[in-house]
């Protein structure tokens, strides 16, 4: 992951990537105290000692030990209950862990144990590394070229378009490899000679919101190694790019441009070219015929949704809404499509709530009243949007809020009143896992 400015930050990114793996590792040293499996290997400067493997180990028993807060995580209840009971006996037993250090002049050595260690790949051991990762330590500690991993970290640094959320789990978990397949591409479509030009100069590139357009499609799964290498379309039209000239078209500018003195044809060579070109237009049509669309993910099916709430991670201390994402998860939506829109109501009340109440925005009227929910996800989305001066955050967000606040649409907040109180309104589980991905965003953003 992406280098952190406090420990606080650094454990929200890994639960924001791995939120699964990280609840495991807290739980498995309640349940038999640190055992020393693995090594925990630290690098040691003037200044500071620096965790290079088993950070996780470390952050789960500091929060354990109450050295870092649980308050500002989203933890599970369970676990969150059994750091309380945690006796005095268990805490003095594992104080003292034992560690490897090594000093500045063996920095070779500590990268070797952590390449070898890693690339083993063992499920059953230490976590394998994603694609970010493995580009970070070429990059860093070998000294190679890294252009995609450049250019996320740029992209997640100023990108326009993204959630705190994808921040957090992209900087450690990111399809980094497809995002090298494309970057030629993007690169002579934005206008520059090569990839390293593209990425000196954004975001000040004429074409950023396209790019950025690209880049979270990519994080997001929408594009990858079969959509780039389609040889019957170009994936960059969806997203606003122009279309390459073929070379029909390339062949008449050059013939726009021809020295005047080549008119001067006769009667017979002016049919014959006639015909020519008519030929060349039915050829032109034919090879110009559309093409059938690339197919799209899945997004109309249960396993869909549950790939969403998987990586969905609540920042802060926001233990109701975990606990409602759990139970999304949980719930079969082709048996139980109302009570999973119940519970989807209830996760986006709890979350506006929670986001109005961290940055101190009012959601009562003038007579001191609650306002409905549909004008709190308004005023929510306003302020996420810095009031719509967020132009990248605007376009992830609109659709999520139309979809939501809008009378007729089924996952409306509407439509999931209806749910409750009228006897003959339903839904269907096609529908409520296509539009579940509509307003995914917004839920993502408030969290």
């Amino acid at each position: 992951m992406m280098p952190q400015k406090t420990e606080e930050e650094a454990i929200q990114v890994m639960i924001a990537i791995k939120p699964d793996r990280f609840f495991a590792v807290i739980e498995s040293i309640l349940d038999d105290g640190y055992l020393e499996t693995e090594n925990i290997i630290l690098f040691k400067t003037t200044k500071s000692l620096t965790v290079k493997e088993g950070n996780r180990r470390i952050a789960a028993l500091k929060l354990i030990h109450g050295v870092i807060s649980t308050a500002g995580f989203s933890l599970p209840d369970d676990i969150k209950n059994r750091i309380k009971k945690v006796t005095g006996v268990w805490k003095k037993e594992n104080t003292m862990i034992p560690c490897l250090v090594f000093e500045e002049n063996e920095i070779d050595k500590v990268n070797k144990i952590v390449s070898l260690t890693h690339g083993k790949g063992e499920k059953a051991s230490r976590d394998p590394w994603s694609s970010v990762a493995r580009a970070r330590h070429n990059r860093d500690e070998k000294g190679q070229s890294e252009l995609g991993l450049d250019l996320l970290e740029k992209y997640l640094k100023n990108g326009g378009n993204l959630t705190g959320q994808q921040k957090e789990r992209w900087s450690g978990d990111f399809p980094i490899t497809v995002l090298d397949a494309s970057l030629k591409i993007l690169a002579h479509k934005c206008g520059f000679e090569n990839s390293l030009e593209l990425i000196e100069n954004y975001p000040k590139i004429n074409d950023r919101e396209k790019l950025e357009d690209v880049l979270i499609n990519i994080g997001l799964g929408n594009i990858g190694f079969s959509v780039i290498r389609d040889q019957n379309k170009d994936f960059t039209l969806d997203y606003g790019f122009k279309a390459e000239p073929t070379k029909e078209e390339e062949s008449n500018d050059k013939d726009k441009n021809t020295d005047s003195t080549n008119s001067g044809s006769s009667n017979s060579n002016s049919n014959s070219n006639q015909d020519s070109n008519s030929s060349n237009s039915s050829n032109n049509q034919k090879n110009n015929k559309p093409k059938s669309p690339t197919k799209s993910p899945a997004i109309n099916t249960q396993r869909h949704v549950r790939n969403l709430l998987k990586k969905f991670t609540p920042k802060g201390d926001r233990p109701k809404v975990t606990t409602l994402k759990n139970e999304l998860s949980k719930l079969s939506i082709k048996d139980n499509p109302i009570a999973f829109c119940f519970v989807l109501r209830s996760i986006f009340e709890i979350s506006a709530k929670a986001y109005c109440a961290d940055n101190k925005i009012s959601i009562q009227d003038k007579n001191g009243n609650e306002k409905k929910l549909a004008s709190v996800l308004t005023i929510v989305t306003n302020h996420l949007t810095n009031d719509k001066k967020n132009t990248g955050m605007v376009k992830v967000l609109h659709g999520a809020l139309n979809e939501i606040t809008a009378p007729n649409r089924i996952l409306s907040v509407t439509s999931m009143n209806q749910l409750v109180h009228n006897p003959h309104f339903s839904v269907q589980q096609g529908d409520v896992c296509t539009l579940f991905s509509n307003i995914y965003p917004l839920l993502e953003a408030m969290n």
